[in-house]
């Protein structure tokens, strides 16, 4: 998804939304890492902790605003520990001014709620003079604005030393957070000692199974490979992690913390069976969810045992999917309602049990995470000296190269004044920190892939860029000798199924290299409306309802109507009402080539090329 569309979404969303939240009391703020983001639905099963946070609470009282950004640490403001540029969440996203605009400072309302919780990638992209600092900073400008902070410690990786024993990944970070909590009169919630009991609670076999992002192409029609992701969460994991979140906050000491209780909706419990009792190695374990939310039920056969499917409370088999991608049917998604149920994986020799409850809402909430379970056995999954965090090794064979030369959009230049590129030329970034290159990019199927980036750098010093997809990877592009030698720099990404947005931005005052070429080691990506098999609006005429005559569009019914200059850059956009025709002419002031771009509903439909006179 390219950064217009992005913009052009947060405007609808906004529209949307704006109306019941100005009736919110408060607006509660997520700051965090990737552990906290946001995920496209292409990397499902993988979910951040702020996802579905807004379903725990009644929006009648409190707006949930998620800013988790992948890849950030909180520290900044100079070289980290490796010499590296370390580039700070206070700095980009959050005080008055930010870089990145749309600064959460300046939406600040006297009674809000901050949350803040970072550590993770500070552990390898900052110091902790750095980390202390901007949170020093950042708790002053929301208590400036009559706001609340609350500081969280960084949940565990899973990382089992032994059954009852979490290894601390992240160095004195989780402690840090605790003392400068203490230090400024913060109010906290330890989630790395909770997530820890909590991984101690349900054994490391259910953690990676069903809460960490271990997930498989079997279970998921979008993952292009498996996943084995020790780091981030999945919708399970995820919303297991929001539920012990908020008890904290229920039980919090601190009065103003407490006071969020009063803030969340009913709560409806979720009872899951196995029949008969043993067929499975694991299953979900019982929990309750908001109204809302989406359930994520599975269950793991044991050797042998033959699962026959997942039965309600009425006794009835099931059939659906809330999550369009799951293709296991071990896996069952539904949206929970406003009431409390049962559901039970039945194996061969089982029956469904009915559910015998009064459906009502919870009125009391666990305040501690146990650190065992008398039902969870624990069968270890890693040697006893403990688990080796799974690095994905850069792959070299690249399937297939993109020319660099017009993205989408971006802040530089479009030049061929430098020998020794392979296309039509290749991308000068503006020299100003932040200045990019966008390409919008479609990925057959979520997974790792490696980017390759051909670039040259005549300059003196490294000019690192960060190469942004729904997180942040920071490459190094070392001085080649001159603008016209040509080298090639290298990252693992995380991909996801379906189009995405790839932006390239500088991190130096100088700009970024000069970027030739970038490409890919997974087969079958390309840019989108170019080297994608899109469907031309000419050839589709009769069941997208969409034509194109010279610069006259037919349209049969209401349309999104996107017109981009040959730079990337966009013209003009418009919601057309109903079928019609639309003369190009009089929404473009030059005449030219334009690509246009149509959306009815859930379909694309792009031209390439429209000619206005």
């Amino acid at each position: 998804m390219n950064m217009l569309s992005k913009i052009w979404q947060s405007v609808v969303v906004a529209s949307m939304v704006f109306a019941p939240f100005t009736l919110a009391k408060v607006t509660i703020y997520l700051c965090g890492d990737s552990t906290m983001q946001d995920w496209d639905a292409g990397y499902c099963p993988k979910q951040g902790q702020g996802q579905d946070f807004h379903y725990w609470f009644d929006q009648s009282k409190a707006a949930v605003v998620n800013r988790g950004q992948g890849g950030m640490s909180l520290g900044g403001g100079g070289k980290d520990k490796n010499g590296g540029v370390a580039v700070g969440y206070y700095d980009m996203f959050f005080k008055k001014g930010c870089s990145n605009g749309n600064c959460i400072a300046d939406k600040l309302q006297n009674g809000d709620y901050v949350v803040i919780q970072f550590g993770i990638n500070d552990n390898n992209y900052s110091t902790e003079d750095f980390f202390r600092s901007n949170m020093k900073k950042m708790v002053d400008d929301v208590r400036a604005k009559g706001a609340n902070p609350i500081i969280m410690s960084p949940i565990r990786r899973c990382y089992y030393d032994s059954p009852t024993a979490i290894h601390n990944s992240y160095r004195g970070y989780p402690a840090l957070s605790k003392k400068l909590a203490e230090e400024y009169n913060v109010p906290f919630i330890d989630m790395s000692e909770m997530v820890a009991n909590y991984m101690i609670s349900v054994g490391e076999r259910y953690a990676q199974q069903f809460v960490f992002n271990y997930a498989t192409s079997a279970e998921y029609s979008n993952l292009k490979a498996d996943q084995a992701d020790q780091v981030h969460l999945q919708m399970n994991g995820a919303n297991a992690l929001g539920r012990i979140i908020t008890e904290q906050m229920r039980a919090h000491k601190d009065p103003v913390v407490k006071k969020l209780g009063d803030y969340m909706a009913p709560m409806y419990m979720v009872n899951v069976k196995v029949s008969p009792e043993g067929s499975a190695d694991a299953t979900s374990i019982n929990a309750y969810y908001p109204q809302g939310m989406t359930v994520m039920l599975k269950t793991v056969p044991k050797s042998g045992k033959k699962f026959l499917g997942w039965y309600d409370g009425n006794g009835n088999k099931v059939s659906g999917q809330a999550v369009s991608t799951v293709k296991s049917q071990y896996i069952y998604t539904f949206k929970m309602k406003d009431a409390s149920t049962q559901y039970t994986a039945v194996y061969e020799g089982g029956t469904a049990e009915k559910y015998t409850g009064d459906g009502k809402a919870l009125t009391a909430f666990p305040t501690t995470t146990p650190k065992n379970l008398d039902d969870v056995t624990f069968v270890p999954f890693t040697p006893t000296d403990g688990s080796q965090e799974t690095k994905v090794e850069v792959d070299r064979n690249i399937k297939k190269f993109f020319d660099a030369f017009k993205p989408d959009s971006g802040v530089g230049f479009s030049e061929n004044n430098n020998a020794g590129f392979h296309g039509e030329g290749f991308w000068n970034f503006a020299n100003e920190k932040l200045s990019f290159a966008s390409y919008k990019v479609k990925f057959p199927g979520a997974g790792n892939t490696t980017l390759a980036i051909i670039y040259s750098n005549g300059g003196s010093g490294d000019r690192t860029i960060n190469a942004y997809l729904d997180h942040d990877y920071y490459i190094s592009a070392p001085p080649t000798g001159s603008w016209t030698t040509w080298d090639t720099t290298y990252v693992v990404l995380d991909a996801p199924a379906g189009e995405a947005e790839l932006k390239f931005m500088s991190l130096t005052e100088d700009g970024g290299p000069n970027i030739d070429m970038f490409g890919f080691s997974m087969e079958d990506v390309c840019r989108v409306g170019e080297n994608c098999k899109t469907t031309k609006l000419n050839g589709f005429n009769s069941v997208a309802g969409v034509k194109l005559r010279g610069d006259k569009l037919l349209l049969k019914g209401t349309a999104d109507v996107s017109v981009y200059d040959m730079h990337g850059r966009l013209v003009v956009r418009e919601l057309a009402h109903g079928a019609g025709e639309i003369q190009l002419s009089t929404l473009v002031k030059n005449a030219g080539l334009y690509r246009v771009f149509v959306k009815q509903g859930s379909k694309k439909f792009v031209a390439t090329y429209a000619k206005v006179k």
